[in-house]
C-alpha cells in the first residue's frame, strides 16, 4: 500500500482541466456513494444553486452554435447587416452568460468541497486518536497519514471539480445529440453513427492509458515506502554503514518508477494528437455527409456549420468524461478507505457508566492477569502482583518477558485478556481512560518530543501548568541546568522527534 502519495500524474482535458489518474475503484460503490451523500446533505441549498447554474451554462453552450447557423442561413445569405449584428450581439450575451455561470458554479463547488473535506478530515483525525494502541500496532503510520491527507484530498478534487464537470459533460453530450436531431434528423443519424465509432476507439485508448497509470501508482507506492522507511531509519543506516545498500535499493525502486512513468507519459503525449485526429476525421466525414444532403436539398449550409461546431464541442466532454470517471472512481476508493477507518471501533472504550477517578492513594493490584497481543502468542499468563502506596518496585527480566506490557496494561493502552487490574480497589475498566492516565506519571521506553519549545514539551503532561511549575519539574528531574545552557533556554525549539537533543 502507498504510504504517502505525492501529486499523482495529471492529464489536461479540454473541458475541466487536469485530474488524477490512479486506476483505483471502490469495492462497494453504491454504499460508498450513499454515505458520501449523507455527508453532503448540509450543503444541499448550495448544490441546488450549482445545478441551476449548470443548466444555464448548458443552455447557453447549446444556443451559441444554433445562433451561428441562423447567422449563416438568414443574415449572411440575405445580406441582412442589421440581422447579423443582432445575432452577433445575442451570441455575445449567450457566451458571456455561459462563462459567468460556469465560473460561479466552480466557485461554489470549491467552497462546498473544501468545507466538506475539512469536516471529514477532522472527524477522521479525531477517530484515529480514539483508536486503541492495538489498532495502531497493526497499521503503518504512513498508511494512516495517506488516508487523512491524500484520500480526503482525492474526495475534495472529485467534489470540487470532478462531480460538477462529470455531470455537466453528461448533460452537454445529451443536449448536443437532442439539438442535432432537432435541427436535422438525417444528418444527426449519420453523425451519431460516426461518433459512436469514435467513442468506441476513445474508450479503448483511455483503458490503455488507465492501465499504464495503475503501473505508475504501484511503483510510486513502492518508491514512497522505500523512502519513508530509510529516511526514518537513517540513524540505524549510518550506524551500520549501510548507505550504499540503501542507495542501491532506492535506485532500483526509482528506476522502476521512471520506466512506468515514461511509458505512461508517452501514452499521454500521444492521446492529444490521437483525439485531434479523430475529431478532424469526424468533422470531415460529417461535412462530406452534410454536403451530400445539401446537394439534394435536405439540409441548409448553416445547419452543417452548427453540426461541425457541435462535433468540435463533442470530443472535449467525451474525453473529460472518460478521465473524470476514473477520477471519481479513485475518489470513491479513497472514501471507502476513509470510512473503513471511521467504522473501526476501538478495542479499549470507556463504559457508559465509567467513573472519574479521584486522587489516588497508589494501591495497584494485578489479579490473575493474562494478555496476548496476538491470540496465538500469550505474553502474560496468570500474573498476580500487588504494589502498595509508597512502594518502589522494579520489574526485572529478559527482553520479551512482559515488563513493558505490564505498564501498557496499567495505563490501559490495552485491555487484559483475562483477570483484572485494580487501582485503589477499582477495576480500571470501570474508570474513564483520561481520568486514569492523568493520575499516572509515565516515562516511555521510546522517547518522543514534539516540534515545539522545551517549555511546551515539559508542560505536555499538564497543560494548565504555569511556567514556574515547569521550571520546578525540570529542577526536580535535574534538567534545569542543562536547559538553561540551551541557546534560548526553556524557549529553545525542539526539532522533529527531538533529534537535536540527547536521548536522555
Amino acid at each position: 500500500m502507498t504510504t504517502q502519495s505525492p501529486e499523482s500524474p495529471r492529464v489536461r482535458l479540454g473541458h475541466g482541466g487536469g485530474f488524477r489518474l490512479t486506476g483505483e475503484s471502490a469495492s462497494d460503490t453504491r454504499s460508498t456513494v450513499r454515505r458520501l451523500l449523507n455527508y453532503v446533505k448540509p450543503y444541499w441549498r448550495s448544490i441546488v444553486v450549482v445545478a441551476f447554474l449548470a443548466v444555464i451554462s448548458l443552455i447557453a453552450s447549446l444556443s451559441g452554435p444554433i445562433l451561428l447557423g441562423k447567422a449563416i442561413d438568414s443574415a449572411i445569405a440575405s445580406r441582412d447587416r442589421d440581422g447579423l449584428l443582432h445575432i452577433v450581439l445575442l451570441m455575445l450575451v449567450v457566451y458571456l452568460s455561459s462563462g459567468l455561470a460556469g465560473a460561479l458554479q466552480g466557485v461554489l463547488m470549491v467552497r462546498i468541497g473544501q468545507r466538506f473535506v475539512a469536516n471529514l478530515r477532522a472527524q477522521l483525525f479525531s477517530h484515529i486518536q480514539s483508536l486503541s494502541m492495538a489498532y495502531h500496532d497493526r497499521h503503518r503510520v504512513g498508511d494512516l497519514m495517506s488516508r487523512v491527507s491524500n484520500d480526503t484530498d482525492a474526495i475534495n478534487q472529485a467534489l470540487s471539480n470532478g462531480l460538477i464537470e462529470f455531470s455537466s459533460n453528461i448533460l452537454l453530450l445529451g443536449g448536443i445529440m437532442i439539438a442535432m436531431f432537432f435541427l436535422n434528423w438525417q444528418l444527426a443519424i449519420g453523425t451519431l453513427f460516426i461518433l459512436l465509432l469514435m467513442l468506441y476507439l476513445t474508450g479503448k485508448i483511455t483503458q490503455f492509458s488507465r492501465q499504464a497509470y495503475r503501473s505508475v501508482q504501484r511503483n510510486l507506492g513502492n518508491l514512497n515506502s522505500v523512502m519513508e522507511e530509510n529516511i526514518s531509519g537513517l540513524r540505524v543506516i549510518k550506524a551500520f554503514a549501510h548507505e550504499a545498500e540503501t542507495y542501491n535499493q532506492f535506485v532500483e525502486a526509482n528506476a522502476a518508477y521512471r520506466q512506468a512513468g515514461t511509458r505512461a507519459d508517452i501514452i499521454t503525449s500521444a492521446l492529444g494528437p490521437m483525439f485531434s485526429t479523430m475529431n478532424m476525421l469526424t468533422i470531415a466525414l460529417t461535412a462530406l455527409l452534410g454536403g451530400w444532403l445539401a446537394l439534394h436539398g435536405h439540409v441548409q449550409v448553416g445547419v452543417i456549420a452548427t453540426f461541425i461546431v457541435y462535433i468540435r464541442n463533442f470530443f472535449n466532454p467525451m474525453r473529460a468524461i472518460a478521465m473524470l470517471y476514473n477520477q471519481l472512481q479513485s475518489a470513491l476508493a479513497g472514501a471507502e478507505r476513509v470510512f473503513m477507518v471511521l467504522d473501526t471501533p476501538s478495542s479499549v472504550e470507556d463504559m457508559p457508566e465509567a467513573l472519574s477517578l479521584p486522587k489516588v492513594e497508589g494501591a495497584v493490584k494485578f489479579d490473575q492477569v493474562s494478555f496476548a497481543y496476538n491470540p496465538d502468542t500469550p505474553v502474560l499468563v496468570d500474573i498476580s502482583l500487588e504494589a502498595k502506596p509508597g512502594q518502589t518496585i522494579a520489574l526485572v527480566g529478559p527482553t520479551g518477558a512482559g515488563k513493558t506490557t505490564i505498564v501498557n496494561l496499567l495505563s490501559r493502552f490495552y485491555d487484559v485478556t483475562q483477570g483484572v487490574i485494580l487501582v485503589d480497589g477499582l477495576d480500571i475498566r470501570t474508570i474513564q481512560q483520561a481520568s486514569l492516565r492523568k493520575q499516572l506519571g509515565i516515562v516511555l521506553q521510546d522517547t518522543f518530543l514534539f516540534s515545539s519549545t522545551v517549555m511546551d514539551n515539559i508542560r505536555y503532561g499538564r497543560l494548565d501548568a504555569t511556567d514556574e511549575d515547569v521550571v520546578a519539574a525540570a529542577k526536580l528531574s535535574n534538567a534545569d541546568r542543562f536547559i538553561r545552557h540551551l541557546p534560548k533556554g526553556y524557549q529553545t525549539s525542539v526539532s522533529e522527534q527531538g533529534h537535536n537533543f540527547s536521548e536522555g
